[in-house]
């Protein structure tokens, strides 16, 4: 049933309330037209769908090959041992640890059109490490520094240091510190340098030393085609450093031609238009609901916008912030960035002033979107018609529980499908990023996945609401929406390739555009608590799916934490209808 946008005090005089609005009035319900029998079966015929298409369109992308049976707790005591083998004492040390995807996406790009996706991850897995662990020891104030580097099973991959300008140290030949790094690479990494070339050297002389940078590349390419130009491949790098008379610093890469590089990063003229474009119809958008919000209030009663309870509902968002925060890799990022420059005490500070800041800017934006929404909507559709996450009748959560489970199937069938239409309509990407997963250095994975969760649904969702409740408020005229529904859906194209790329992104976009639309409009309506599950559910599941795959203990729990989460969210919605029913609380 669709609900046109009638003003209230036209409401008031058409006809006088029934008893059973009354009724409701007085004992806290608010209006809600439960679903058809028929529209529960199409949310089922979803799910059905949904899972078909997630199980079938499961696509390739690079970061698959990636089984953690390392946490970050594990790195740190490996690199604990790392430091004792080079004669350092760790507990001299503060320590912190960052799992890091080291990859290129315009390397992976290049790849990409020579490469297979299978072919990219074996190079990642057997060759040059696509994603380590990095555990940084620093004292406080003291610019020298270690990072110990490790592949994701573990081994060491390199010892890092970084020294003081003025330390001292040796003032080495280019020539002796090339023997010394040389030794290194054949004796501890057992490179066979005869596969290698010297492509660059480089001294920096420092007030007490001297340092060098030292770059080999290997001969034979990691694109083996067949091409007449030797420098349009792609080759494996190696680069150390030699600190005075110290090899050090060892770190891989893959290098593609500068020419190809500059190709990808320019910024074109319709590039730049478009971005143009993109921001200013953000910025109007946004404008455009600030100024019909106030023009509105001099015809608005006082009171209609809640906003103490909206503040509830802000904190509640500030709360999923900080605990992703808190429990995150919001803390082990912080030291990763600490400047030695300053106390570590100023530093904790002002970080702690910063995320004070944050979880206020959460709280007021979250309270002003909700205010807004809600302004709209009391216009567009009458207070009546507001959902309350709390009282509402039984059908309202029963419904709610049908729309998480087909709306989160939809989307990630979806997603899965236009991932499957990027194999079968292959285009030219200007960036292909890796995938290695999200929270594999937080503190607790599971509190960061949850708060993420809640704190990205109680953001879509309230967007949801205020565009919906704007456009049945103050835009009624349905070429206008068209235009602006194409318009949106060309903001959500991220960097393209070519021409062909950008119809298909914006292809994906007006699709996915359209089944929200129509999945709000026309399915989920009112029923805020059922939008709010689908975004939930759709990151709990994606957060669920990285621990799960993994074959660290620490990360299995942690993602069975998650599955748990997700049961008590999608649970939320069956008690409650079992409680309303109970009361004999139903719609109409």
């Amino acid at each position: 049933m669709e609900n046109r946008a009638v003003p209230v005090g036209e409401i008031a005089l058409e006809r006088r309330p029934e008893p059973a609005e009354l009724t409701r009035a007085t004992s806290g319900l608010r209006r809600y037209d439960a679903l058809t029998t028929g529209t529960i079966g199409f949310l089922a015929l979803c799910i059905v769908l949904g899972i078909t298409s997630a199980i079938a369109f499961k696509r390739q992308s690079i970061g698959d090959y990636l089984h953690l049976s390392l946490n970050s707790r594990r790195a740190i005591e490996r690199a604990d041992a790392a430091m004792r083998e080079h004669h350092l004492d760790p507990n001299g040390y503060r320590r912190t640890a960052e799992f890091r995807n080291v990859t290129n996406p315009v390397a992976n790009e290049y790849l990409r059109r020579r490469l297979s996706i299978s072919q990219i991850n074996e190079i990642y897995e057997k060759r040059l490490p696509g994603s380590v662990w990095v555990v940084r020891y620093f004292r406080d104030s003291q610019p020298e520094e270690y990072a110990i580097v490790l592949r994701p099973d573990g081994s060491l991959h390199s010892v890092r240091h970084t020294l003081a300008e003025a330390a001292k140290g040796a003032n080495l030949s280019k020539e002796q510190a090339q023997d010394i790094a040389e030794k290194f690479l054949r004796e501890q990494k057992q490179m066979d340098l005869s596969g290698w070339k010297l492509v660059e050297a480089n001294s920096d002389k420092r007030p007490n030393r001297t340092d060098h940078t030292m770059t080999w590349q290997q001969t034979a390419p990691l694109d083996p085609e067949i091409r007449p130009d030797a420098n349009d491949h792609a080759y494996a790098r190696v680069d150390v450093q030699v600190l005075g008379d110290e090899p050090a610093n060892y770190r891989t890469y893959i290098k593609i031609p500068e020419q190809f590089t500059r190709k990808q990063e320019e910024q074109s003229l319709p590039r730049t238009l478009f971005l143009v474009g993109k921001v200013a119809l953000l910025l109007g958008l946004a404008v455009s609901v600030l100024v019909f919000y106030f023009k509105g209030m001099k015809s608005q009663a006082p009171g209609t916008v809640p906003w103490r309870r909206l503040m509830l509902w802000g904190t509640c968002g500030s709360v999923a912030f900080l605990i992703s925060f808190l429990l995150g890799k919001g803390v082990p990022a912080l030291l990763m960035q600490y400047p030695t420059a300053i106390s570590l005490r100023v530093f904790f500070g002002t970080a702690a002033i910063g995320v004070f800041i944050l979880a206020s800017l959460v709280l007021g934006g979250m309270v002003l979107l909700l205010g807004l929404a809600w302004s709209f909507a009391a216009r567009a559709f009458g207070t009546e018609r507001i959902p309350s996450w709390f009282g509402m009748p039984a059908n309202y959560y029963r419904d709610a529980f049908w729309i998480a489970l087909g709306g989160t199937a939809v989307m990630i069938g979806l997603r899965r499908f236009l991932g499957a239409v990027d194999v079968w309509w292959p285009t030219l990407h200007r960036e292909f990023p890796a995938n290695f997963g999200q929270n594999f250095d937080a503190i607790y994975p599971a509190g960061a996945v949850l708060g993420g969760a809640i704190l990205r649904a109680l953001l879509l969702t309230g967007t949801f609401a205020l565009a919906a409740s704007f456009l049945g408020a103050e835009l009624r005229v349905r070429w206008l929406r068209l235009v602006l529904f194409f318009a949106v859906a060309a903001a959500f194209i991220s960097d393209w390739g070519n021409a062909a790329d950008f119809l298909k992104q914006w292809f994906g976009s007006v699709l996915v555009l359209a089944v929200l639309i129509f999945g709000i409009r026309r399915v989920a309506r009112f029923n805020l608590l059922g939008c709010f599950l689908v975004v939930a559910s759709v990151s709990l599941l994606a957060g669920e799916v990285e621990l799960l795959s993994q074959t660290d203990n620490f990360y299995r729990t942690q993602g069975y934490w998650v599955v748990g989460a997700l049961a008590a969210l999608v649970a939320w919605p069956l008690v409650a209808w079992r409680t309303a029913s109970g009361k004999g609380l139903q719609s109409t």
